[in-house]
């Protein structure tokens, strides 16, 4: 059952079989023409280091037995130009208004694209991935997290919007290994650093409204973007600046 949320368009598209990669462009990486070349090249590295810092839990991950919506929807607050900024780097992304991107910038030299698609309980919003779609967005070595993972399982990104600033995190591994031997989360050890959380749609939206907390720990270094100003706000910006400083 899809949440009763307003914000959300109730026309997204469904969640794709995460066992099949999605077919055509929309989940390719791009041609030659996404490289960065020449004197680039540095700044894609140090992207790519930033991005290995803020995506670090990769060394161990956490799956959801399913969905916990039916259909997932486009979050109104998400479409529009961010800057995704680390270690002096800034990357723009663009996102429509159906949260599609083109400049989701993955591991290696090359962008993606990406449909940034979920769902929202409360103040959390989270994207919804297959594993075959997470592969290439995170970027991880091999095809682990597609072998790793259960048919119909998916990776859960916890996000926040608070003034035009989204930060966003992954779940923990470890915090989550430890609340299922406790008993706090239903769920299984995949391997000694791959957890899976178990249950219907219901139970991973309780699991998520009543132990978020434990799954994501929002107090660690989180992924960043920043809304860019649009073109119409910019320059009233920089004359009131600069009517100021007179």
């Amino acid at each position: 059952m899809t949440l009763p949320d307003p914000r959300l368009s109730s026309a997204a598209p469904g969640l794709a079989d995460p066992r099949v990669p999605a077919s055509g462009p929309r989940l390719g990486y791009r041609g030659p023409a996404g490289l960065a070349r020449g004197p680039g090249r540095p700044r894609t590295r140090l992207l790519r280091a930033a991005l290995a810092v803020a995506l670090a839990t990769l060394s161990g991950c956490v799956a959801f037995e399913r969905a916990p919506v039916d259909e997932l929807a486009c979050d109104p607050d998400l479409p529009g130009t961010w800057q995704l900024k680390a270690e002096g780097v800034a990357k723009t992304i663009r996102i429509d208004a159906r949260c599609h991107t083109e400049d989701w910038p993955n591991m290696g030299e090359q962008t993606m694209a990406l449909d940034l698609t979920g769902f929202v309980l409360g103040r959390d919003r989270y994207i919804v991935m297959p594993p075959s779609v997470a592969q290439r967005a995170i970027g991880a070595p091999g095809d682990a997290l597609i072998k790793g993972s259960p048919a119909g399982s998916v990776f859960l990104i916890l996000y926040r919007i608070d003034d035009g600033r989204a930060r966003a995190w992954l779940p923990d591994s470890q915090r989550a290994l430890e609340a299922i031997a406790a008993g706090t989360l239903s769920g299984r050890k995949l391997d000694e650093k791959f957890a899976l959380i178990e249950g219907s749609a219901q139970d991973i939206r309780t699991a998520l409204t009543q132990h978020g907390a434990v799954l994501y720990d929002t107090e660690k270094e989180a992924i960043v973007l920043q809304r860019a100003a649009s073109a119409s706000t910019a320059p009233a910006s920089a004359a009131s600046e600069s009517k100021d400083s007179r």
